[in-house]
């Protein structure tokens, strides 16, 4: 209370608790603040004293220093996170009771030009000195009422932007013309500006009073660079303004326009690839965006639908691979679709990139196989078909690792254990299924999953659930249906897995397949349905 910083440290240096309340409620902050001592409530904020603490009447240290008309008290207090709205027991927050010379500082009119101006010229040290939870929104009196996020914006000021993002400035904060921030920043072609604004949660399609958007002003000003970025994070070029003109329309050259089109259709690609929309995919996958890539990252659409979280990412890299030839293309990480597939443990994608011919040892910018990746994230089955695909578990990161010292127990397990060929593990599920040896082929599937529907090569080319099937193995054909047999696949003479089970009159497998879709009336060859198998065996 009495200003004694001195004291005050030495107490703090040998313990003394900055909590500790008085009879009325009130901690050493309350005190220090209502008398005005700054340097001493600074100290005391440091060691953790609490800005918001309540008195018995709920009086905090800023209703303190409020009523007091202690002006640099309340901007240490508000820049140290005094919450402004907190009601005293008569229901009074600091601005319904502060002395005139506070009031201006809780309305965030306080020195507020002066602000402005530092935020315009980039005076980053004027700026701290004044910059408030009440004013780091606030809105110039006169001119185009810019707040000091649209100043420091539009003059590229990217450490004070930085700054007023930080202390929550307002990005969807509009000056008297309706722009918001990122129209300023993009009408002078300010890149990491308006990078920093978007990653804040700028809209890329604000619109001003004129209907302008970001987008409108950094193609009518040639701003090219700026224009992708804008089309990357979602700008529309076909939005409208006042004047009926669109961003394209606006550009001053038919480069640009050309460029500006192109990008949008390529964006629309790339994000109907991330959502495995197939329709939107067969839509804007023309010969012209087959090979678009992301301007910045160097994405392409396969390495989008690559990394989609939703359930048709495999068709959706089948549908794209038919048209491209970028299954080994990287981007600027050096990364290929294999590599993303890898990482997010995507283990059917993983399969189709293989299947079409996805180099299985390309190195990224870390020296790192899609091995690497796999191991590092424990995917034992995707691992397992990476290796059966060539992967060399030998090789050495740009860190000296190799794919087991980063893998879990389980692939470590896997990578030393010496690898067998695919061709005798698909022989051994058909054996075992054949033989209804449910728990070999338990093991086998949840090892191998992608074999499930594999095929007796040297024979009719049989499926394991055609063996099944014909064997009556009942517990197995059911294993077999729950992941993932198809009951459709045929053998060399065109039979399904029904017409087995029904020429030799098992009935439960039967129901089974039939349960699962089979369809009733499949013909083979011979046009021979099921119901032909069973009225000739006399299975009645």
């Amino acid at each position: 209370g009495f200003g004694r910083r001195d004291v005050v440290e030495h107490l703090l240096q040998n313990g003394a608790n900055v909590h500790a309340k008085d009879d009325g409620g009130l901690i050493p902050l309350h005190n220090a603040c209502s008398f005005g001592h700054a340097e001493v409530v600074q100290l005391l904020l440091k060691h953790g004293a609490d800005p918001n603490a309540r008195d018995n009447w709920n009086y905090t240290p800023l209703h303190e220093a409020a009523i007091k008309g202690k002006v640099d008290v309340c901007i240490v207090l508000l820049q140290h996170g005094a919450d402004a709205s907190i009601r005293n027991t008569d229901g009074k927050i600091p601005l319904d009771l502060a002395d005139p010379s506070t009031r201006s500082v809780l309305t965030g009119d306080y020195r507020k030009d002066e602000l402005l101006e530092s935020a315009r010229s980039g005076n980053e040290e004027k700026l701290l000195s004044l910059l408030t939870s009440m004013n780091v929104n606030c809105h110039a009196s006169d001119g185009r009422k810019s707040t000091p996020l649209h100043l420091a914006a539009g003059y590229n000021r990217v450490r004070i932007v930085q700054l007023l993002l930080q202390h929550g400035a307002d990005v969807h904060a509009k000056d008297k013309g309706g722009l918001v921030p990122l129209h300023n920043a993009c009408s002078y072609g300010h890149f990491e500006v308006t990078e920093m604004l978007i990653k804040h949660g700028a809209n890329v399609n604000a619109m001003d009073l004129w209907q302008f958007t970001p987008l409108h002003e950094a193609a009518s000003k040639n701003r090219a660079e700026v224009c992708s970025l804008l089309l990357a994070h979602g700008a529309d070029p076909g939005l409208l303004n006042c004047h009926s003109k669109s961003p394209v329309m606006v550009a001053p050259s038919r480069e640009l326009q050309d460029r500006m089109l192109y990008e949008y259709k390529g964006h629309a690609l790339l994000d109907a690839a991330r959502q495995a929309d197939l329709a939107r995919i067969k839509k804007y996958n023309t010969p012209e965006m087959a090979n678009f890539k992301h301007p910045f990252t160097g994405d392409t659409a396969l390495h989008m639908a690559a990394v989609s979280p939703f359930p048709k990412r495999k068709q959706a890299v089948e549908l794209l691979l038919r048209k491209s030839s970028s299954v080994n293309e990287k981007n600027e990480e050096y990364l290929t679709p294999l590599h993303l597939a890898a990482d997010k443990s995507h283990f059917d994608v993983v399969d189709a990139l293989l299947k079409n011919g996805a180099k299985v040892n390309v190195l990224d910018s870390l020296g790192q196989t899609a091995l690497h990746r796999c191991s590092r994230e424990g995917n034992v089955q995707a691992c397992r078909l990476l290796l059966s695909g060539g992967a060399d578990p030998g090789i050495v990161s740009i860190q000296g690792c190799t794919a087991a010292q980063l893998a879990s127990d389980a692939v470590q397990q896997l990578l030393h254990e010496p690898q067998r060929s695919s061709a005798d593990v698909e022989f051994q599920l058909l054996e075992a299924a054949k033989a209804g040896d449910l728990q070999v082929v338990k093991k086998l599937v949840a090892s191998h999953a992608d074999i499930v529907n594999c095929r007796d090569v040297d024979g009719r080319q049989s499926t394991p659930l055609h063996f099944a099937a014909g064997y009556n193995r009942v517990a197995v054909v059911e294993y077999l249906l729950q992941h993932g047999a198809d009951v459709h696949a045929k053998d060399k003479g065109g039979l399904v897995p029904l017409h087995n089970a029904c020429s030799y009159g098992h009935y439960e497998v039967a129901d089974l397949l039939v349960k699962h879709g089979a369809s009733v009336n499949v013909s083979d060859l011979w046009k021979f349905t099921p119901l032909h198998e069973a009225t000739a065996k006399g299975k009645y």
